[in-house]
């Protein structure tokens, strides 16, 4: 499967009860709506439909390496400032993360540490 910002073959990564694709270029990482889901509830956070978000369907983003349609992005937190990319027919997610390592549990901790980001900065736009 190739990275929809690289076109670089992406690594799968194994462990933790998760399965994931990572880019070795840009460190984004590919995972399932469910996958997310799961790791979210995991980490005591509330799934993903209840994060909000908003759908910039405005912006380009790549494809999706599963489907092959274009994927969108979905905005949130200050002015929009954080943001991740989904297709909106498999529901796949790609998302940026921090690490560069090939770890599996610090590509989750990146992941879980961006979605309770993004939980708070909603949290905190709602009460400005």
């Amino acid at each position: 499967m190739d990275c929809p910002r690289c076109a670089v073959e992406m690594v799968q990564l194994e462990g933790e009860g998760s399965v994931m694709s990572r880019c070795p270029e840009c460190a984004g990482v590919w995972l399932d709506i469910a996958e997310v889901n799961r790791l979210l509830l995991r980490h005591n956070m509330p799934g993903l439909e209840s994060l909000g978000g908003y759908p910039n369907v405005d912006e380009s983003v790549g494809q999706c390496p599963e489907c092959q349609v274009d994927l969108v992005a979905v905005e949130g937190g200050e002015r929009r400032s954080m943001r991740y990319d989904t297709c909106e027919v498999c529901g796949g997610i790609f998302l940026e993360t921090e690490t560069e390592s090939e770890d599996v549990k610090e590509a989750i901790k990146s992941i879980i540490d961006f979605y309770r980001r993004f939980h708070h900065a909603k949290g905190a736009a709602k009460g400005a």
